[in-house]
């Protein structure tokens, strides 16, 4: 039997086990066998390719529902590879789902300890460790960890960083030095949390004018967003509203 019949017949086999396990429409059998390889061509094309492009986008679908369902699996995950393999990067990342879950106390024990050795002044640990303080309302101990995060990496940028900073002013009722960073951050930063927040300083301190023309013009240019956007930022652009009702 030539070789080509022998392969058209082994992918006309195989493509009709896949109908028959997918339960695809047993249409589709009577095309494979009755139009041999073009059949099989038909099918790829109509049935298996949309799959597989359709396929990352499934899974990462899937494993959102599946962590909405079971918020705790991904730190289950995350806890068992911490203890496989104790490494700084597990560390980092089991800290950074402790957060997530709102477990800060746990987030700061894992990212103190994996500032050690080579990475004792790691800036992106150092935030990390800072976030997890702020969110647990240590605000005392937030600013210290940013000052020896600024003091031990000078060259160091990070707008997040610098908006945790200012907030922590704030937090600790410093709040002249507070406006002060606002103003420099709200001047770069990528989204309108930080000139809404400078703007409720203003208003809290009493600068009525200053304020108001921030919430305006926070207004003013999310009417020329594009959706997607106008949607990730709707919290700050709807806060500026409110405040100018």
């Amino acid at each position: 039997m030539p070789i080509f019949l022998i392969l058209s017949l082994l992918i006309q086999i195989a493509f009709a086990v896949h109908v028959v396990k997918t339960g695809r429409d047993r249409m589709w059998l009577w095309i494979i066998l009755i139009f041999s390889v073009l059949g099989c061509v038909v099918y790829f094309f109509a049935e298996i390719l949309p799959e597989l492009q359709n396929s990352r986008t499934g899974k990462k679908a899937a494993a959102r529902v599946f962590k909405t369902i079971n918020p705790q699996s991904e730190l289950k995950r995350l806890a068992t590879h911490l203890e496989i393999s104790d490494n700084v990067e597990n560390r980092v990342k089991l800290a950074q789902e402790c957060v997530a879950a709102e477990l800060y106390e746990q987030a700061i024990e894992l990212y103190t300890t994996a500032l050690s050795g080579i990475y004792q002044d790691d800036p992106d640990i150092m935030l990390g460790l800072a976030t997890a303080l702020f969110l647990q309302g240590d605000y005392i101990k937030t600013k210290k960890t940013l000052d020896r995060l600024i003091e031990s990496n000078p060259d160091f940028k990070s707008q997040e960083g610098h908006l945790l900073f200012a907030r922590t002013l704030e937090a600790l009722q410093e709040n002249e030095t507070a406006l002060e960073e606002y103003e420099v951050i709200a001047s770069y930063y990528s989204g309108y949390e930080a000139k809404c927040r400078y703007a409720l300083l203003l208003k809290k301190r009493g600068q009525t004018e200053k304020a108001q023309s921030l919430f305006n013009e926070i207004i003013k240019r999310a009417k020329h967003l594009p959706k997607n956007y106008r949607k990730v930022q709707k919290q700050w652009i709807d806060i500026a509203s409110q405040q100018l009702d």
